[in-house]
């Protein structure tokens, strides 16, 4: 196979497991006897033309790394709208004569990623948020880590809960699906978790405090930040950031007597080290795209289906983030367990 030129970039916001992904990426595609190039901080350094060549050096022991190396960012540039971005990284494609591009990230890159095979360059994509929502993948990587990092969290906080006799909230990244909240509450063997699609009552919560945790006199509740009430639910709010978190911390002592405290984990736990399961993943995408490159497959995504890597159009990606079905073995679970889920 002749020589190819491809180029990488990640974008969104970072999370563990990117470096991995880079490594395998680079590794696999030098292997080839092809070159790769770095593009930095997203689609806006492919727009101007910010980017360097990557050699086994630079990635050969960053798998255990947090963020990424090539940097990332959000946008097209100087571009005023989507269409005016797309052009200047078409532009930026032909003149760095790359022969396809390779782009990790969350739904909004795989929906620019999608705009930019429309527009004829050859791209492959990797799945990467610690949300765990993108669809059509079983997991993403970043999910194990942020999962890992959220129930140690819980660990320390019950701690103090025990000591002070109290409820302790802590409130999780996932705007629109509630994974993160659902697998650190039962991992970290939470008493509640709220999560967004599952709308609650405050009252649910009032009435399993006192039945089951007030004579206990401590408990855990996880929050995801795009929880809502049932109440919002019905007017068609949209849920704001920590207004729920904040609800809770101030309403449950009022009802219920049980001092609460709240704890933020917010971008905590996007950094630092990923976990052994999350560098393996990313590693295990980062060659699967080069083995779509090699075929010649492009306008995918590379997703985990029953633990196979398969391809999946970016078209059936984009924009439709993955929700925790009700009737979800994670659900299922706390329902078992009696984790109160808020109704």
């Amino acid at each position: 196979m002749s020589q190819k030129h491809i180029g990488i970039l990640t974008a969104g916001g970072d999370c563990q497991g990117l470096n991995a992904a880079l490594r395998g990426i680079t590794l696999s595609a030098l292997k080839e006897g092809w070159k790769v190039t770095g593009i930095h901080d997203g689609f806006l350094g492919l727009a101007e033309m910010a980017h360097s060549e990557l050699t086994f050096a630079d990635v050969y022991d960053i798998a255990g790394t947090g963020g990424t190396i090539l940097g990332t960012g959000r946008g097209g540039g100087k571009a005023q709208n989507t269409e005016d971005a797309v052009a200047a990284c078409v532009e930026s494609f032909k003149a760095l004569e790359l022969d396809a591009l390779i782009c990790l990230g969350g739904d909004g890159t795989q929906r620019f990623a999608s705009y930019l095979h429309a527009a004829g360059v050859p791209v492959v994509t990797l799945p990467k948020t610690i949300d765990n929502d993108i669809a059509h993948t079983d997991v993403t990587f970043g999910y194990d880590t942020a999962v890992h990092v959220s129930v140690m969290a819980l660990d320390r906080l019950r701690t103090t809960a025990d000591s002070h006799h109290r409820l302790m909230i802590l409130e999780v990244m996932g705007r629109d699906a509630g994974w993160l909240a659902a697998g650190a509450a039962l991992a970290g063997s939470a008493d509640i978790c709220l999560i967004p699609e599952i709308p609650y009552s405050l009252e649910a919560i009032v009435e399993y405090t006192r039945k089951n945790i007030k004579n206990r006199r401590s408990a855990l509740l996880v929050v995801a930040e795009g929880a809502i009430s049932q109440e919002n639910h019905r007017l068609g709010l949209t849920p704001k950031k920590h207004a729920e978190a904040i609800k809770l911390v101030d309403s449950i002592p009022e009802l219920t007597g049980m001092q609460s405290r709240l704890t933020t984990l917010g971008y905590v736990s996007r950094g630092g080290a990923p976990t052994a399961a999350d560098r393996i993943f990313a590693t295990q995408c980062g060659t699967k795209a080069i083995e779509l490159v090699k075929e010649g497959r492009f306008g995918v995504m590379v997703a985990d289906q029953g633990r196979q890597l398969v391809a999946v159009p970016l078209e059936e990606v984009a924009g439709n983030p993955r929700l925790i079905p009700v009737d979800h073995p994670l659900i299922e679970t706390m329902r078992a367990t009696n984790i109160c889920l808020g109704i």
